[in-house]
């Protein structure tokens, strides 16, 4: 089923409004009229029954309208409206004034005790009458005073304001949907307008961006959040092109390298110690094209969001006592000290896997950078939000305008330092990763050797649960 458009949506929708408005409040003002019409039709009934009691005399044994009297005048008996008198028993004994139809009277039941009050009788012909019966004394005789008004001025008063109002309200709905199509139409020209900018905007044009006009109001703020969502889009084409030519680039190193070896290995016959060091060359570089492998397939699943973080209790304290055993070895090929300095527990709720390669991480980077016969250092320090490992070592340090850039991947701030150690620049890009999937943040600082000081927070978990061990 295809769904009208939003102009016309909005149209329908006013007038329906408008219709439902209109509705109860001209059915409520019909309702009040002819209420109204009624208690007025009652009130002359009233001041009939009023000058008919004082009119009518009992005369010897006839009852009689006294034509003397100064309020004969305010009664005009006639065709829409008349007074009887009965006895208790029924028997009619009086009437002044003459039904415009004959048959109207005739077929009107004489009034019964039950009849005492206001009444609405409707003939066999179907024409309506409203009476007002009383019991009254014309001196020693009881008699039932009737009198009567033709309901037809008050009915088609009725009607004919029913009528007016079916006519009107259509009418007035009509020039509603009319007038919302209108305006509904001049308010949707800038989404108009703004869908065709939107449909201009292609992945070769993504630094254009939608008018703002009003940024306080709903279609500012829409346009807004658009260009927000634009500018998030030409970042992530440009972290894209640049990651692919970056891994294009890291890739085909290596690739280069083994072709390049096996090519010298083949072009002149060599003893065995020479095939198995051009062997042992192609397996480095294999072994290298593995790990920048590895590591995109590792980095891409954690911000891919397929890999959520499985927290748990886990210690830092001891969790840096693995990592740091772990590499001893690298740390003694290069002649660099690795100093703890943690004397208690830090216990925070994080994914111990992730967090565990993030310290790999920069541990790694501060041996590899450290100059010869100089130390690591890894301290902590706490506040009451969270645990922070400060990892400080005596390299050359990072630049200020290079620390946030170092977080991308493949950024290094000299491309053959990284790649004469065996780095490919993505270190850091999942520290950066396990950090924001663990609610925690790295910051990179200058000690006071001039080296490096990587800063890693994490929120606290001072929990007395035993904590987790992260393992390899």
């Amino acid at each position: 089923m295809i769904r009208p458009r939003l102009r016309t949506r909005l149209t329908l929708w006013f007038a329906a409004s408008i219709l439902l408005i209109l509705l109860p409040f001209l059915g409520g003002i019909l309702v009040l009229e002819s209420r109204s019409m009624r208690a007025a039709l009652d009130h002359h009934l009233g001041e009939d029954l009023e000058v008919a009691s004082e009119m009518i005399v009992l005369h010897g044994s006839e009852v009689r309208w006294r034509t003397e009297s100064d309020r004969d005048a305010g009664y005009n008996a006639g065709p829409q409206r008349w007074v009887e008198v009965y006895a208790r028993d029924g028997r009619p004994l009086f009437l002044r004034g003459v039904p415009k139809q004959q048959a109207i009277r005739a077929t009107l039941p004489p009034p019964s005790p039950d009849s005492v009050g206001y009444r609405t009788l409707r003939t066999p012909a179907g024409a309506y009458v409203r009476t007002l019966t009383a019991d009254r004394s014309l001196g020693p005789v009881d008699v039932r005073m009737r009198v009567a008004r033709a309901e037809d001025d008050l009915r088609d008063d009725v009607r004919q304001l029913g009528l007016l109002f079916a006519i009107g309200a259509p009418l007035a709905v009509l020039a509603a949907a009319v007038a919302g199509y209108v305006i509904s139409g001049g308010a949707l020209t800038p989404l108009a307008h703004m869908a065709d900018r939107a449909r201009s905007i292609s992945a070769e044009h993504l630094s254009e961006r939608l008018p703002v006009e009003n940024a306080r109001d709903e279609l500012g703020q829409l346009a807004t959040v658009f260009n927000e969502t634009f500018a998030r889009l030409e970042d992530s084409f440009r972290r894209l092109r640049q990651f692919s030519a970056d891994a294009s680039h890291e890739l085909r190193t290596p690739l280069t390298a083994i072709r390049s070896v096996g090519e010298v290995g083949l072009r002149e016959a060599r003893d065995p110690p020479a095939y198995r060091e051009i062997i042992g060359s192609m397996l480095e570089e294999a072994d290298r094209l593995a790990r920048v492998v590895d590591t995109l397939l590792t980095l891409s699943r954690w911000e891919s969001g397929h890999v959520r973080p499985n927290s748990e209790h886990v210690d830092l304290r001891l969790l840096v006592g693995e990592v740091s055993g772990q590499l001893t070895v690298l740390a003694e090929d290069r002649g660099v000290a690795i100093e703890t300095d943690l004397n208690r527990p830090l216990m925070v709720s994080v994914d111990p896997v992730m967090v565990r390669q993030a310290v790999v991480n920069v541990l790694d980077n501060a041996i590899k950078f450290t100059r010869e016969h100089g130390r690591v250092r890894i301290s902590a320090e706490s506040s009451e939000q969270e645990h922070r490992l400060v990892i400080d070592d005596e390299g050359p340090g990072i630049p200020v305008e290079h620390r946030h850039r170092v977080l991308e991947r493949f950024y290094r701030i000299d491309g053959g330092r990284d790649r004469d150690s065996g780095g490919a620049g993505l270190g850091l890009a999942i520290v950066q990763r396990a950090m924001t999937a663990n609610r925690g943040h790295v910051t990179i600082e200058t000690n006071r050797a001039g080296g490096a000081r990587v800063v890693l927070g994490l929120p606290r978990s001072d929990s007395p649960m035993t904590p987790s061990r992260a393992t390899t």
